[in-house]
């Protein structure tokens, strides 16, 4: 049976004209090379080579062979090629599903640095809500997703990626500004701008307030944190988000304040449940996990 050291050999001598010049390049003997030319000939029934003046010149029928070994070498080269800039990142797509806040003022930083290091890669970055994101992941529209929520679903793997808690947002003219810290009594009868009903934190926040009998005002709810705190710039009240989308609001002029009882939320990466995750994706998420934390440690020290 022919092997593909035969035909190594065989492309070899094709190229180099020798024996000795081919082992060098396959790096065996010369009697090596000579054994599998010997044998690729028994096996293809005709000889492959004419020996002249220490010299080997191919048959026609070798010729008629090269032609067919030297597109299947071309065919591996291009795998081993494509495999190469795979490794080495130099090729590929990263398709991202991640909610607003993290999309708008966490993830452009690292996609740029990402990308400027691995040039060859293409990034789509699509903002969803939590619960869109989770679905995008799900049906495998998406490589990964990034969430505001901690869960157990077995249609994705949840990958935990950082953690902290609730803060309260406001103008800086508010009454509560000039406090280092609310708690929730200090928010009886205030105008409140809600996360909505499907949102996981909402009954956490929900039976924080229950618990200290306070009632606040709460005239608007919404989906994404984000909007939400527009509202609060807007004048409608103040907020309870998440502190990386807090953080991207304090320059913008919106006063940030540590709340209690403490309420917690969690980011998590979401990858698709029956499908292993590229060398891409976990690297990219290793940067992402670094930088959240890095912007967890410093959410109030942007806050006047």
């Amino acid at each position: 049976m022919i092997n593909l050291r035969q035909i190594e050999a065989f492309r070899a001598v094709m190229i180099h004209k020798t024996v000795t010049r081919a082992a060098q390049t396959l790096h065996v003997s010369q009697p090596a090379v000579s054994r599998l030319i010997n044998d690729l000939e028994y096996y293809v029934g005709f000889s492959l080579f004419q020996r002249s003046k220490g010299r080997l010149i191919p048959t026609p029928e070798a010729l008629a062979l090269y032609e067919d070994v030297d597109r299947a070498f071309v065919g591996l080269d291009k795998i081993t090629d494509t495999a190469k800039e795979i490794r080495e990142f130099r090729t590929g797509r990263l398709f991202l599903s991640c909610m607003p806040a993290l999309a708008l003022s966490t993830l452009p930083p690292i996609i740029h640095s990402f990308s400027s290091r691995h040039p060859g890669i293409t990034v789509s970055l699509q903002a969803h809500s939590s619960q869109r994101v989770l679905e995008w992941v799900a049906t495998q529209q998406c490589d990964a997703g990034l969430i505001g929520m901690h869960l157990e679903d077995p249609s994705v793997t949840v990958l935990p990626i950082a953690s902290g808690e609730l803060c309260l947002v406001m103008l800086p003219e508010h009454r509560l500004a000039q406090q280092a810290a609310i708690i929730a009594e200090d928010l009886e009868g205030e105008p409140f701008v809600s996360l909505g009903q499907t949102q996981d934190v909402r009954p956490l926040i929900d039976h924080v307030f229950q618990q200290a009998g306070v009632a606040r005002r709460m005239r608007i709810e919404t989906q994404l944190s984000s909007v939400a705190c527009e509202l609060v710039l807007s004048g409608a009240g103040v907020s309870l988000i998440d502190p990386i989308t807090a953080g991207s609001y304090a320059a913008r002029g919106l006063v940030i304040r540590p709340f209690s009882p403490k309420i917690p939320f969690h980011y998590s990466a979401v990858l698709p449940a029956f499908r292993p995750p590229s060398r891409l994706v976990l690297e990219f998420l290793d940067e992402v996990k670094v930088y959240l934390a890095n912007q967890l440690d410093n959410t109030f020290l942007a806050s006047p």
